[in-house]
Protein backbone atom coordinates (compact mmCIF):
# COMPACT_ATOMS: atom_id res chain seq x y z
CA UNK A 1 0.00 0.00 0.00
CA UNK A 2 1.13 3.01 -0.74
CA UNK A 3 2.03 6.03 1.77
CA UNK A 4 -0.01 9.36 1.79
CA UNK A 5 1.49 12.83 2.38
CA UNK A 6 -1.37 15.43 4.45
CA UNK A 7 0.75 18.20 4.72
CA UNK A 8 1.36 20.36 7.56
CA UNK A 9 4.28 22.43 8.89
CA UNK A 10 6.43 20.49 11.95
CA UNK A 11 6.68 21.65 15.41
CA UNK A 12 9.17 19.23 16.40
CA UNK A 13 12.26 19.18 18.74
CA UNK A 14 14.36 16.45 19.15
CA UNK A 15 15.29 14.99 22.27
CA UNK A 16 17.46 12.24 23.60
CA UNK A 17 16.80 8.79 22.97
CA UNK A 18 17.01 5.95 20.45
CA UNK A 19 16.28 6.82 16.99
CA UNK A 20 17.04 4.45 13.56
CA UNK A 21 19.82 5.38 11.98
CA UNK A 22 19.86 7.66 8.90
CA UNK A 23 21.59 5.88 6.82
CA UNK A 24 19.50 2.14 7.11
CA UNK A 25 22.09 -0.90 6.22
CA UNK A 26 20.08 -1.78 3.34
CA UNK A 27 17.10 -0.21 1.34
CA UNK A 28 13.65 -0.57 2.76
CA UNK A 29 10.75 -2.57 0.64
CA UNK A 30 7.82 -2.40 3.07
CA UNK A 31 5.88 0.11 2.34
CA UNK A 32 2.33 1.65 4.56
CA UNK A 33 -0.18 3.84 4.79
CA UNK A 34 0.74 7.29 6.66
CA UNK A 35 -0.53 10.42 7.77
CA UNK A 36 2.02 12.99 7.88
CA UNK A 37 0.14 15.45 9.91
CA UNK A 38 0.43 13.28 13.59
CA UNK A 39 4.59 13.36 13.07
CA UNK A 40 4.51 17.38 12.51
CA UNK A 41 1.52 17.53 15.77
CA UNK A 42 3.08 15.04 17.78
CA UNK A 43 6.65 14.86 17.10
CA UNK A 44 7.16 17.90 19.50
CA UNK A 45 5.15 16.82 22.44
CA UNK A 46 6.91 13.54 22.56
CA UNK A 47 10.39 14.80 22.61
CA UNK A 48 9.24 16.76 25.43
CA UNK A 49 7.91 13.66 27.50
CA UNK A 50 11.09 12.02 25.94
CA UNK A 51 13.51 15.08 27.69
CA UNK A 52 11.89 14.61 30.70
CA UNK A 53 12.25 11.19 31.04
CA UNK A 54 15.74 11.68 30.46
CA UNK A 55 16.26 14.22 33.27
CA UNK A 56 14.91 12.19 35.41
CA UNK A 57 16.89 9.12 34.61
CA UNK A 58 19.76 11.10 35.16
CA UNK A 59 18.66 12.39 38.71
CA UNK A 60 17.96 8.67 39.27
CA UNK A 61 21.73 7.58 38.11
CA UNK A 62 23.02 10.43 39.76
CA UNK A 63 21.37 9.36 42.94
CA UNK A 64 22.46 5.97 43.54
CA UNK A 65 25.72 6.97 43.39
CA UNK A 66 25.22 8.63 46.75
CA UNK A 67 23.00 9.77 49.55
CA UNK A 68 19.80 11.04 48.76
CA UNK A 69 21.41 14.41 51.04
CA UNK A 70 24.83 14.34 49.95
CA UNK A 71 22.71 14.35 46.01
CA UNK A 72 20.79 17.61 47.08
CA UNK A 73 23.73 19.33 48.22
CA UNK A 74 25.64 18.71 44.79
CA UNK A 75 22.27 20.02 42.81
CA UNK A 76 22.01 23.06 45.28
CA UNK A 77 26.13 24.08 44.59
CA UNK A 78 25.63 23.71 40.97
CA UNK A 79 22.28 25.90 40.58
CA UNK A 80 24.50 28.48 42.84
CA UNK A 81 27.37 28.16 40.55
CA UNK A 82 25.34 29.06 37.89
CA UNK A 83 23.38 31.72 39.17
CA UNK A 84 26.44 33.79 40.73
CA UNK A 85 27.68 33.25 36.81
CA UNK A 86 24.43 34.66 35.62
CA UNK A 87 24.53 37.37 38.25
CA UNK A 88 28.31 38.37 37.23
CA UNK A 89 27.43 39.25 33.53
CA UNK A 90 28.49 42.70 33.20
CA UNK A 91 26.09 43.25 30.29
CA UNK A 92 22.85 42.28 28.55
CA UNK A 93 24.42 40.48 25.87
CA UNK A 94 27.07 38.56 28.27
CA UNK A 95 23.69 37.41 30.04
CA UNK A 96 21.99 36.48 26.78
CA UNK A 97 25.47 34.56 25.79
CA UNK A 98 25.22 32.48 29.16
CA UNK A 99 21.71 31.96 29.19
CA UNK A 100 21.87 30.30 25.31
CA UNK A 101 24.71 28.74 27.00
CA UNK A 102 23.20 27.28 29.98
CA UNK A 103 19.38 27.12 28.10
CA UNK A 104 18.88 23.44 29.50
CA UNK A 105 19.16 24.20 33.57
CA UNK A 106 16.70 26.68 32.80
CA UNK A 107 14.08 24.75 34.79
CA UNK A 108 11.92 24.79 37.94
CA UNK A 109 14.80 23.96 40.33
CA UNK A 110 16.67 26.67 39.26
CA UNK A 111 14.13 29.32 39.55
CA UNK A 112 13.24 28.06 43.05
CA UNK A 113 16.69 28.73 44.00
CA UNK A 114 16.53 31.89 42.87
CA UNK A 115 13.55 33.03 44.56
CA UNK A 116 14.88 31.26 47.86
CA UNK A 117 17.52 33.05 47.43
CA UNK A 118 15.76 35.95 46.78
CA UNK A 119 13.75 35.66 50.32
CA UNK A 120 16.84 35.20 52.47
CA UNK A 121 19.00 37.74 50.54
CA UNK A 122 21.17 39.54 53.05
CA UNK A 123 20.54 43.08 51.82
CA UNK A 124 17.69 44.67 49.71
CA UNK A 125 20.42 45.37 46.91
CA UNK A 126 21.06 41.74 46.42
CA UNK A 127 17.32 41.05 46.58
CA UNK A 128 16.77 43.38 44.18
CA UNK A 129 19.47 41.75 41.79
CA UNK A 130 18.03 38.27 42.16
CA UNK A 131 14.26 39.60 41.47
CA UNK A 132 15.97 41.12 37.98
CA UNK A 133 18.01 38.44 36.60
CA UNK A 134 15.01 35.98 37.53
CA UNK A 135 13.32 38.35 35.06
CA UNK A 136 15.62 39.15 32.65
CA UNK A 137 16.74 35.43 32.13
CA UNK A 138 12.49 34.50 31.93
CA UNK A 139 12.10 37.16 29.08
CA UNK A 140 15.63 35.38 27.57
CA UNK A 141 14.50 31.90 27.31
CA UNK A 142 10.82 32.55 26.54
CA UNK A 143 12.82 34.51 23.57
CA UNK A 144 15.14 31.55 22.54
CA UNK A 145 12.55 28.96 22.93
CA UNK A 146 9.86 31.57 20.82
CA UNK A 147 12.55 31.49 18.10
CA UNK A 148 13.43 27.93 18.20
CA UNK A 149 10.04 27.33 17.45
CA UNK A 150 9.57 28.92 14.66
CA UNK A 151 12.76 27.91 13.15
CA UNK A 152 11.85 24.28 13.43
CA UNK A 153 8.14 24.92 11.87
CA UNK A 154 9.87 26.37 8.90
CA UNK A 155 12.33 23.66 8.76
CA UNK A 156 9.51 21.36 8.93
CA UNK A 157 8.13 23.03 5.55
CA UNK A 158 11.50 21.92 3.90
CA UNK A 159 11.73 18.93 4.85
CA UNK A 160 7.97 18.29 3.62
CA UNK A 161 8.58 19.99 0.81
CA UNK A 162 11.36 17.58 -0.14
CA UNK A 163 9.23 14.89 1.01
CA UNK A 164 5.91 15.47 -1.15
CA UNK A 165 8.45 15.91 -4.03
CA UNK A 166 9.06 12.09 -4.12
CA UNK A 167 4.83 11.73 -4.45
CA UNK A 168 3.01 10.90 -7.17
CA UNK A 169 0.11 12.98 -8.83
CA UNK A 170 -2.82 11.16 -6.28
CA UNK A 171 -0.25 12.42 -3.37
CA UNK A 172 1.18 8.91 -2.71
CA UNK A 173 4.63 7.34 -2.20
CA UNK A 174 5.51 3.96 -4.05
CA UNK A 175 8.72 2.11 -2.33
CA UNK A 176 11.21 1.70 -3.19
CA UNK A 177 10.85 5.02 -4.83
CA UNK A 178 11.40 5.33 -8.32
CA UNK A 179 14.60 6.78 -10.13
CA UNK A 180 12.12 9.85 -10.83
CA UNK A 181 10.60 10.24 -7.70
CA UNK A 182 14.21 10.64 -6.01
CA UNK A 183 15.65 12.89 -8.65
CA UNK A 184 12.73 15.14 -7.97
CA UNK A 185 13.39 15.22 -4.08
CA UNK A 186 17.21 15.37 -4.68
CA UNK A 187 16.57 18.90 -7.01
CA UNK A 188 14.45 20.19 -4.08
CA UNK A 189 16.79 19.73 -1.60
CA UNK A 190 19.31 20.98 -3.36
CA UNK A 191 16.98 24.55 -4.34
CA UNK A 192 16.42 24.75 -0.40
CA UNK A 193 20.46 24.14 0.32
CA UNK A 194 20.75 27.32 -1.87
CA UNK A 195 18.50 28.70 -0.54
CA UNK A 196 19.94 28.38 2.84
CA UNK A 197 17.46 26.86 4.56
CA UNK A 198 19.13 23.26 4.99
CA UNK A 199 20.21 23.12 8.07
CA UNK A 200 20.72 21.73 11.56
CA UNK A 201 17.15 22.54 12.19
CA UNK A 202 16.22 20.62 8.93
CA UNK A 203 17.63 17.46 9.84
CA UNK A 204 16.77 17.46 13.89
CA UNK A 205 13.34 17.42 12.21
CA UNK A 206 14.05 14.91 10.31
CA UNK A 207 15.20 12.75 13.55
CA UNK A 208 12.43 13.99 15.37
CA UNK A 209 9.91 12.44 12.66
CA UNK A 210 11.55 9.28 11.94
CA UNK A 211 11.53 8.68 15.87
CA UNK A 212 7.80 8.95 16.03
CA UNK A 213 7.22 6.83 12.89
CA UNK A 214 9.54 4.23 14.71
CA UNK A 215 7.82 4.23 17.71
CA UNK A 216 4.68 3.87 15.70
CA UNK A 217 5.94 1.02 13.70
CA UNK A 218 5.52 2.92 10.60
CA UNK A 219 8.85 1.65 8.82
CA UNK A 220 7.75 3.27 5.60
CA UNK A 221 7.73 6.99 6.66
CA UNK A 222 11.19 6.06 8.67
CA UNK A 223 12.35 4.76 5.06
CA UNK A 224 11.30 8.33 3.24
CA UNK A 225 12.92 10.01 6.15
CA UNK A 226 16.22 8.58 5.66
CA UNK A 227 16.07 8.88 2.03
CA UNK A 228 15.91 12.35 2.60
CA UNK A 229 18.86 12.23 4.81
CA UNK A 230 20.94 10.45 2.39
CA UNK A 231 20.39 13.05 -0.55
CA UNK A 232 21.70 15.60 2.38
CA UNK A 233 24.92 13.55 2.67
CA UNK A 234 25.43 12.77 -0.89
CA UNK A 235 25.18 16.45 -1.45
CA UNK A 236 27.21 17.28 1.03
CA UNK A 237 29.92 14.99 0.63
CA UNK A 238 29.93 15.21 -3.17
CA UNK A 239 30.68 18.91 -3.17
CA UNK A 240 33.73 20.20 -4.03
CA UNK A 241 34.60 16.49 -5.87
CA UNK A 242 37.14 16.50 -8.08
CA UNK A 243 40.61 15.33 -7.73
CA UNK A 244 41.80 12.05 -9.85
CA UNK A 245 42.03 8.49 -8.72
CA UNK A 246 40.72 7.10 -5.75
CA UNK A 247 39.54 10.87 -5.27
CA UNK A 248 37.46 11.48 -7.95
CA UNK A 249 35.95 7.84 -7.99
CA UNK A 250 35.04 8.26 -4.40
CA UNK A 251 33.26 11.91 -5.01
CA UNK A 252 31.56 10.30 -8.01
CA UNK A 253 30.39 7.81 -6.24
CA UNK A 254 29.01 9.35 -2.87
CA UNK A 255 26.94 11.80 -5.33
CA UNK A 256 25.36 8.97 -6.82
CA UNK A 257 22.17 6.32 -5.72
CA UNK A 258 23.53 3.56 -3.15
CA UNK A 259 21.69 0.81 -5.74
CA UNK A 260 24.78 2.04 -7.96
CA UNK A 261 27.78 1.79 -5.37
CA UNK A 262 28.45 -2.08 -6.13
CA UNK A 263 28.21 -2.04 -10.12
CA UNK A 264 30.16 1.29 -10.10
CA UNK A 265 32.93 0.00 -7.99
CA UNK A 266 33.30 -3.43 -9.12
CA UNK A 267 33.83 -2.16 -12.59
CA UNK A 268 36.91 0.26 -11.35
CA UNK A 269 38.24 -2.28 -9.36
CA UNK A 270 38.23 -5.27 -11.90
CA UNK A 271 39.49 -2.59 -14.58
CA UNK A 272 42.30 -1.62 -12.21
CA UNK A 273 41.15 2.00 -11.80
CA UNK A 274 41.14 1.90 -8.08
CA UNK A 275 42.55 -0.89 -5.58
CA UNK A 276 40.92 -1.03 -1.77
CA UNK A 277 44.07 0.47 -0.33
CA UNK A 278 44.01 3.49 -2.52
CA UNK A 279 39.89 4.01 -1.81
CA UNK A 280 40.00 3.30 1.89
CA UNK A 281 43.11 6.20 2.48
CA UNK A 282 40.75 8.62 0.05
CA UNK A 283 37.39 7.49 2.76
CA UNK A 284 39.25 8.49 5.46
CA UNK A 285 40.51 11.71 4.53
CA UNK A 286 36.89 12.13 3.70
CA UNK A 287 35.75 10.76 7.19
CA UNK A 288 38.24 13.35 9.09
CA UNK A 289 36.92 15.81 7.06
CA UNK A 290 33.90 15.25 8.56
CA UNK A 291 35.01 15.02 12.04
CA UNK A 292 36.78 18.23 11.91
CA UNK A 293 34.95 20.61 9.54
CA UNK A 294 32.11 19.92 11.55
CA UNK A 295 30.17 20.45 15.05
CA UNK A 296 30.79 18.00 17.31
CA UNK A 297 27.31 16.13 18.21
CA UNK A 298 25.73 17.74 15.06
CA UNK A 299 23.23 16.13 13.32
CA UNK A 300 24.94 17.07 9.83
CA UNK A 301 28.25 15.65 11.61
CA UNK A 302 26.20 12.27 12.17
CA UNK A 303 24.76 12.10 8.95
CA UNK A 304 27.69 11.94 7.08
CA UNK A 305 29.61 9.89 9.33
CA UNK A 306 27.13 7.53 8.63
CA UNK A 307 26.47 8.00 5.37
CA UNK A 308 30.47 6.97 4.92
CA UNK A 309 30.41 4.37 7.02
CA UNK A 310 27.82 2.30 4.67
CA UNK A 311 29.83 3.12 1.99
CA UNK A 312 32.51 2.09 3.61
CA UNK A 313 31.07 -1.25 4.71
CA UNK A 314 29.15 -1.65 0.90
CA UNK A 315 32.80 -0.96 -0.58
CA UNK A 316 34.71 -3.81 1.64
CA UNK A 317 31.94 -6.38 0.98
CA UNK A 318 32.82 -5.42 -3.33
CA UNK A 319 36.67 -6.14 -2.81
CA UNK A 320 36.00 -8.90 -0.41
CA UNK A 321 34.03 -10.26 -3.57
CA UNK A 322 36.34 -9.94 -6.31
CA UNK A 323 39.48 -11.46 -4.19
Amino acid sequence: MPLTLSAAPARASCGAGRVPGAVPARPHARSHTVNARKYAKGAGAAAARRAGRFVACRAQESGSAGGPDEEKLKQLMALDQLIDLLMAAKTSDELAKLVGENILSFDQNLWMRIAARAETASSEEERARLSDLARASMLLVEAMVKNTEQTMGQSGEVLQEVLAAGANDRGEWELPLPAEAVERMRAVLHERAEEGRVDEAMLANGFAWMRKASDDGLDGMVALIQKVLQLYAAMELSQGAGGEGADALLGELLGAEEDAWEPRLRGAAEAGEVTETALMEALQRRMEGAVLNLPSGSYAQRIQAEYLKEFETRAREVFASIE
